[in-house]
């Protein structure tokens, strides 16, 4: 009977609902509230752990499932991902997929409306680095100031529907704005030649 009961015991220990009570950063571990036990410090589940690899540290107040081997505390590990009245879920649309960080920033996928959307704070900052070189396929809109350090190549024509300044020169068709003369100048109102 007694070998039934312990069972019985490792069983219903075996996996717990628990609540994150404080995290160690530098060791990727946390301590687990779960009922009236609070748990060593234990590894939480990551994505992917291997040659590819995944950081996303917990949180105290962050809701999961305590696997513990046996029935015991000791060897335990944290499975997070149970929402609650403190992080409750941050969508209720079946068509969006996203990720919202502390700070307001959002990246939303929604597959019914095909839209990506990336969101930052104020302030916010993003950078792509790519030695190799960054390919965009479609029409590109930027609303605000921009700034190309370097060499711009465009192939097709281009209008600017303000004034266009150039701190050197304009060249077009071999004809510098700049340095080019006119041939046939006379006083008056005649029409200077071709620019030269």
């Amino acid at each position: 009977m007694h070998a039934v009961s312990e069972l019985q015991r490792q069983l219903g220990n075996a996996i717990r609902l628990g609540t994150v009570a404080e995290v160690d950063l530098a060791a990727a571990r946390c301590r687990i509230d779960t009922g009236e036990v609070k748990t060593d410090f234990v590894p939480w589940f990551v994505p992917r752990a291997g040659n590819t690899i995944e950081w996303s540290a917990p949180v105290a107040g962050e809701q999961g499932v305590l696997l513990c081997p046996g029935g015991d505390t000791h060897g335990a590990v944290f499975l997070r991902g149970v929402y609650s009245d403190a992080f409750p879920a941050p969508a209720g649309d079946e068509a969006k997929h996203l990720v919202r960080f502390p700070d307001g920033a959002l990246v939303e996928y929604d597959h019914a409306a095909h839209a990506l959307k990336a969101t930052l704070p104020g302030g916010g900052t993003a950078e792509i680095s790519a030695d190799g070189g960054v390919t965009i396929n479609g029409p590109l809109t930027v609303n605000g100031e921009s700034t190309f350090n370097g060499n711009t190549q465009t192939n097709g024509d281009a209008g600017v529907s303000q004034t266009l300044t150039a701190q050197t020169d304009v060249v077009g068709g071999g004809k510098s704005l700049k340095g080019h003369v006119h041939t046939g100048v006379m006083p008056g109102g005649a029409v200077s030649g071709q620019p030269q």
